[in-house]
């Protein structure tokens, strides 16, 4: 099976190298440490059938060349940074190994290839977003200020959340309020989809707490919600997709 290394650096790309030869039956078509290097291969040579990538390259990020859409073939990733999780599998990544790689996580991972290989067709994308939808584990709780002390929130009891100067508020089911320190961008991809929506800038809703939806100027909706009395509008360019999430 042939493969091929994307790593800036000479010792993690040996590392993985090492450890490509130690499973046995692949074959090492070249290693490149840029994005420049990924897009001049691609362009002189077939597709190999498996990747091993890392994500920080010389010139950037290597989702700058997974973007342009010229790699169909799986990528394991492998990484010292933990913060591209959702990216590496929107990008056919099947694995995400951080560094330092061991030789039983690679395993694992090689595994996984051959399954996923044997058992499902070669739509890379779809099988990416399945393993990722399988994998990632929605939040299901956050701490929270009661008084004094500290206090965890169970997200099922949350009917919405705000945020204001980096501050979040969070009501729960008896309309009470918790604050806590947050970025709301980044809480609103760790709630559970199917319960919980941004629907603007500094909002998220739980669908189990709608009360009532109303239309609303220049085309948004207005949202009552059980146990509070103010309604939350939806930004212009987030209300298409709320109509649409909630009809899933």
């Amino acid at each position: 099976m042939n493969v091929l290394i994307v790593e800036d650096e000479k010792l993690n790309a040996e590392h993985i190298a090492a450890h490509i030869e130690r499973y046995g039956n692949m074959n090492i078509l070249g290693v490149l440490s840029s994005n420049k290097d990924v897009e001049s291969w691609f362009s002189k040579n077939p597709s190999p059938e498996l990747i091993f990538s890392d994500i920080q390259l010389l010139d950037g990020p290597v989702f700058t060349t997974l973007q342009k859409g010229i790699i169909s073939c799986p990528i394991i990733f492998t990484t010292a940074f933990d913060t591209f999780y959702q990216d590496a599998f929107d990008a056919n990544g099947i694995a995400y190994l951080l560094k330092p790689v061991s030789y039983e996580r690679f395993k694992k991972a090689m595994d996984k290839f051959h399954q996923l290989k044997n058992n499902a067709s070669h739509d890379w994308s779809a099988i990416s977003n399945w393993i990722n939808k399988e994998q990632a584990k929605s939040k299901e709780r956050i701490l929270v200020k009661a008084g004094e002390s500290l206090k965890l929130l169970e997200m099922r009891n949350v009917s919405f959340i705000c945020t204001n100067e980096g501050v979040c508020t969070a009501m729960d089911n008896e309309g009470k309020e918790y604050v806590f320190r947050y970025k709301i961008a980044d809480l609103a991809k760790e709630l559970n989809p199917e319960k919980f929506f941004q629907i603007n800038r500094g909002e998220i809703v739980n669908i189990d707490f709608i009360d009532q939806i109303e239309p609303f100027f220049n085309d948004r909706l207005s949202i009552r919600l059980k146990n509070y009395r103010q309604n939350l509008i939806t930004s212009s360019s987030n209300t298409a997709s709320f109509r649409k999430w909630l009809e899933k």
